[in-house]
C-alpha cells in the first residue's frame, strides 16, 4: 500500500491486460478538492503507443479514475489518454 505520493514516482505502469505502459513521472492534484487528478507517464513502451495509434508521443496523462490498483506497480484500465507530442514537452 502506498502511503505517500512520493512513493509513486518512478513506479512502472501496466494495463490490466499486462502490457507495460511506462513509468510514473508526475501526479496532478485538483486544487479545489485536493483529490488526485491524473498520472503523467513517461518512458513510454512504443508497442503500447503504436497499439493506440499515438506513435511519436513522449508522454501522456491518465486520469486517476483509470487507475485500478497501486502497489509495487500501478495498474490502469481502459481509459482515454491525453497525449503530449514530443514538440510540446520538455
Amino acid at each position: 500500500m502506498v502511503s505517500r505520493l512520493t512513493e509513486l514516482y518512478g513506479k512502472e505502469i501496466y494495463t490490466i491486460e499486462g502490457m507495460k505502459v511506462g513509468s510514473l513521472e508526475d501526479v496532478s492534484i485538483e486544487p479545489e478538492s485536493g483529490k488526485l487528478g491524473g498520472l503523467r507517464i513517461t518512458n513510454i513502451n512504443r508497442s503500447f503507443t503504436g497499439r493506440l495509434g499515438i506513435e511519436g508521443r513522449k508522454g501522456f496523462i491518465v486520469p486517476y479514475s483509470g487507475v485500478k490498483a497501486v502497489g509495487d506497480i500501478v495498474l490502469i484500465g481502459n481509459v482515454r489518454y491525453e497525449t503530449e507530442s514530443d514538440e510540446n514537452t520538455q
